[in-house]
């Protein structure tokens, strides 16, 4: 399962699962994602989902700007289409987001994650 996780400077975030093949972004409301800010174009950019060319049991994510007036950016890289790697970080306007492909990702490092009594903090336990 992959997934966009939104990210806040106070902790947790909207997990957002990329269930469609085409997810467009931006202002508008009309929007799969819509995120309210100024910095964000009316339809900024597209998410597609795509069988892999050399494995067809693969998905691939691409990310695509639509000559949005702020750009989008992966890795703090301007782009204009992008295939999105587990663990990309993607920003458009002042909204971050994680890319987080569970099927092509590292799954042991986060079953080491270990909830705390803080809402939103997470420990890695293992040895050091």
């Amino acid at each position: 399962m992959a997934m966009l996780l939104q990210q806040k400077p106070e902790g947790a975030g909207i997990k957002l699962v990329i269930a469609k093949q085409r997810i467009m972004i931006g202002r508008d409301p009309a929007n799969d994602i819509s995120i309210d800010d100024d910095l964000v174009s009316k339809e900024h950019a597209v998410l597609e989902v795509a069988l892999s060319q050399s494995d067809e049991s693969k998905l691939e994510y691409y990310l695509q700007d639509l000559d949005s007036t702020n750009h989008t950016y992966v890795n703090d890289e301007r782009i204009t289409l992008f295939r999105l790697n587990n663990g990309d970080m993607i920003r458009i306007g002042m909204t971050n987001f994680r890319f987080v492909d569970e099927e092509n990702g590292n799954l042991e490092e986060t079953a080491k994650l270990h909830k705390t009594w803080i809402p939103g903090l997470y420990l890695k336990k293992g040895k050091k």
